[in-house]
């Protein structure tokens, strides 16, 4: 069974039963690989999408940090079976290895330790095969996978550290041929005498790093880990929710490179989509405008935008964990068109202001596609030169910064025009134009870029009406509940 922790799976197997699991893997007809699971783990992957893709896609995560035992039994009230320490299933392995004639290869440390290592590994385990071995400061990647492919190892033990061992390992497993891997982090250190594991009692007691702290003060950073992470818990729940509904709305509950991955797809499907990036000023003036309202829900994607809309969730017992804003959305998504060649147009703001951003743009995206842009200020004849500068151009990617409301329904007035992903980008454009500045970071993760706004722009007083509505409407709703 597997028990979620902030939405990372983890194995819930006590250390008999990792190794029995790793056994039957090495009987399998593909390879395995196994993660140690720990809480300055989780903290780096809720920070690095690529490795909390990996943690989501390995087949077998072990908890190897107490920290991760006391946060789940104490906020998500799960029980693990018992801590699986990575140099204990380590260990088990080579013993299996030695005992079933599994041929090894051991990467990483440096080349004094990790000889020390393979030489303490073949005297208390006399029958094994070790069929090779590489220190982990290498610069020709390919040249190391081509060497352990060669070896016709049947398993792999990688301690590079993390996340570079779980990435190396999640990058190249399908060219190792191997049936088993797992990242080890310092265990070669262990074998080699150069680190002591804590006495037997420590262990048990769930001290070991305490002890480790002790004896190498510069593990400080790492301690420290473990208060982020019990906040982090708090925060976060066990398992996330792709979609929440919100007012009859479905909104995205996902990290952008899930979201971006998804707009891509409507990109490639060559049909209508429109993406609306919501905030809380935004569903305000739905609730007053069925029209508007009926547009956001027959939309494709509703990105959370603002703070509000999040702040909204939780007040009516739901949970948004990724919030995006719409312009760092709206830059992914030029990023990733620049790399694609999709072809981009670019609609809204004052002329002024959408030039000095068309410059911004092609500054950092000098090989994007930009087939056309125009102001939000046209007449009827500039509107049909627009429409038919879209379609004559073939557009993939079309951007609209004319205001919550008014742009949704302007693109869905036009969704003739086929454009496979439409995304309203409200004022963005004067972001990007460097007329407006966004908020210091720490503003915008207090959630309060609305009020910094206002401060630095007062004629944007006039919107706070929308916001109180919003308020009331949203706390009613919560209390009815």
């Amino acid at each position: 069974m597997r028990i979620y922790v902030a939405d990372i799976p983890v194995d819930n197997v006590s250390l008999n039963e990792a190794v029995e699991y790793v056994s039957k893997s090495l009987q399998g007809s593909r390879p395995y690989f196994a993660v140690a699971i720990n809480p300055e783990k989780i903290l780096k992957a809720k920070k690095d999408n690529e490795l909390e893709e990996i943690l989501k896609k390995s087949d077998l995560n072990f908890v190897d940090g107490i920290g991760v035992i006391w946060g789940t039994r104490i906020f998500y009230k799960k029980r693990f079976k018992e801590r699986v320490a990575g140099i204990d299933l380590f260990t088990a392995i080579l013993k299996v290895a030695s005992d079933e004639n599994y041929r090894v290869y051991l990467l990483g440390s440096k080349e004094k330790t990790i000889e020390k290592a393979r030489e303490t590994i073949k005297r208390r385990y006399p029958g094994i095969q070790i069929v090779g071995f590489h220190n982990g400061y290498f610069k020709d990647e390919i040249k190391i996978v081509n060497g352990i492919r060669k070896s016709n190892a049947d398993i792999l033990f990688v301690g590079l550290g993390s996340p570079k061992q779980e990435k190396f390992i999640a990058r190249n497993l399908s060219e190792l041929n191997v049936k088993f891997a797992m990242g080890i982090g310092g265990s070669f250190n262990v074998l080699s005498g150069e680190f002591k594991r804590a006495p037997k009692m420590i262990q048990k007691l769930g001290l070991e790093w305490l002890y480790r702290f002790v004896l190498n003060p510069k593990r400080l950073p790492r301690v420290l880990s473990l208060p982020k992470f019990i906040i982090l818990l708090m925060h976060y729940p066990e398992r996330t929710k792709k979609e929440i509904n919100f007012f009859g709305i479905t909104v995205s509950n996902r990290s952008m490179k899930e979201t971006i991955h998804i707009v891509e797809q409507f990109i490639q499907s060559e049909q209508f989509h429109l993406v609306v990036t919501l905030n809380g000023e935004m569903a305000a003036k739905a609730f007053k405008d069925k029209e508007f309202f009926d547009i956001i829900k027959k939309s494709d994607l509703v990105i959370p935008d603002g703070i509000g809309i999040v702040w909204g969730a939780s007040i009516n017992g739901e949970k948004i964990v990724y919030r995006i804003p719409g312009v760092e959305f709206a830059w992914e998504l030029l990023r990733v068109a620049s790399e694609k060649g999709y072809r981009v147009y670019l609609l809204g703001a004052e002329e002024y202001v959408l030039k000095k951003a068309v410059k911004q743009i092609r500054n950092h995206f000098p090989s994007l596609c930009i087939v056309g842009f125009h102001s939000g200020y046209f007449d009827e004849n500039e509107e049909r030169s627009i429409i038919e500068e879209i379609r004559k151009n073939k557009v993939q990617i079309l951007l609209v910064g004319m205001g919550g409301g008014k742009q949704e329904k302007w693109i869905w007035q036009h969704k003739d025009l086929n454009v496979p992903l439409c995304v309203g980008i409200g004022g963005t454009f004067d972001v990007w134009s460097g007329r407006l500045r966004r908020a210091p970071v720490f503003i915008q993760k207090m959630g309060i870029e609305w009020l910094y706004r206002i401060i630095i722009q007062p004629s944007r007083i006039v919107r706070i009406g929308n916001i109180i509505s919003f308020a009331v409407k949203v706390i009613a709703k919560g209390r009815r509940k």
